[in-house]
């Protein structure tokens, strides 16, 4: 299980599940099924930028159904 730090400041930790994402010290999403391995490239570096870019896309998931959720 590891923890890794993206250049936005993102801190990512493996769980069994998969990946919980944090913000200053604030859960903001959790990645399912998915290991820091699997953002890995072959020189075995991360890349944060496909990695940022599914954190992105998984916040705006969650922020959409706990709007729908509110408000429908």
């Amino acid at each position: 299980m590891g923890i890794y730090e993206t250049e936005l400041g993102y801190q990512v930790r493996e769980t069994l599940n998969g990946l919980d994402v944090y913000d200053n010290g604030m859960l903001v999403c959790v990645i399912d099924g998915k290991t820091l391995d699997d953002y890995r490239d072959e020189d075995e570096n991360i890349n944060d930028g496909v990695l940022e870019d599914e954190i992105k896309e998984e916040i705006e998931i969650e922020e959409f159904l706990a709007y729908q959720q509110e408000y429908c």
